[in-house]
């Protein structure tokens, strides 16, 4: 979702922390790799100041992740990592990257806001890189009552700003991965991308969505040879099965527009999940995604 300027206040006050022990890995497997995609809303601040980021902390403890993409981070990534035991890379006040794996480079590309990349250096000595990443949009579009009137070109018209996003970030990751040392270096991008999926939006899942539509953002990143993990692995579409958006929000429009896409014949993708749990109450408006991958 857009963050809202009021949150960003939040920054001055940043819950702090002691360093905790490392995170239990999921797999005694050196060569499986978890990876979690989540905007965790506002910091995690919504359900209070402290108690949100700790319930954050709680839902990827439980989920063991190896690497978390986040967005919405807004002064709670440094309490977050150190709660996790994780490495904390982040990039202005939006989105952030937390691994258990050191940071041997940063690859950043494009807005400071819009992305954050880093080399990772996995159990072996084997290398990925890896971006978490928002992408911004036009028009809000997923509230309630916010598509009525609207025909598909004024749909794809309100998420612009993530199509135009994406194709920089794109560019921005060729440009900086040329060098022949990146060659076999697989590319991992995960994100809040404020906008659906071409692979949703198609002619037999018309009687969900009510439309098909080739959503830009999606082809782009498609046709630069990314796999969107979730959809390769579960290819019928199922709207309310599918949908990134939590249960906390019933009322928003159902879509997808959290993804983890990957690219590279070093990496393939065993299973991906989304992950609303907590004990107590869910901290975000999305859900988190999860992905297992091999790394060959």
């Amino acid at each position: 979702m857009n963050p809202r300027a009021l949150l960003i206040a939040a920054l001055a006050a940043p819950v702090l922390a002691c360093a905790a022990e490392p995170l239990g890995r999921f797999s005694d497997d050196p060569s499986k790799l978890r990876v979690m995609q989540w905007n965790i809303l506002h910091g995690g601040r919504d359900d209070g100041k402290e108690e949100g980021p700790k319930r954050v902390v709680e839902v990827i403890r439980d989920a063991k992740p190896d690497i978390v993409s986040m967005q919405e981070t807004y002064g709670s990534g440094e309490f977050i990592s150190k709660e996790l035991g994780f490495h904390f890379h982040p990039r202005g006040t939006n989105v952030s990257i937390h691994t258990r794996y050191p940071v041997v480079e940063d690859i950043s590309v494009y807005k400071e806001f819009c992305c954050s990349g880093a080399l990772l250096e996995l159990p072996g000595g084997k290398k990925i890189a890896f971006y978490a990443v928002w992408l911004g949009y036009s028009k809000e579009i997923w509230e309630k009552g916010t598509r009525e009137g609207l025909d598909d070109n004024q749909l794809i018209a309100a998420c612009k700003a993530s199509e135009t996003d994406i194709d920089g970030i794109l560019s921005g990751i060729k440009e900086r991965l040329k060098d022949p040392k990146y060659a076999d270096v697989p590319v991992l991008i995960c994100g809040d991308f404020n906008s659906m999926s071409h692979f949703d939006y198609i002619p037999a899942a018309r009687s969900q969505y009510g439309t098909v539509i080739r959503w830009p953002t999606s082809v782009a990143i498609t046709k630069a040879g990314f796999t969107d993990s979730y959809r390769e692995l579960h290819p019928v579409v199922d709207r309310m099965k599918d949908r990134t958006w939590s249960p906390r929000f019933p009322e928003q429009q159902q879509d997808r527009i959290d993804y983890i896409y990957y690219k590279g014949r070093n990496l393939k993708a065993l299973s991906c999940v989304t992950d609303e749990k907590h004990a107590v109450k869910f901290p975000s408006d999305h859900s988190a995604l999860v992905a297992d991958f091999q790394v060959r």
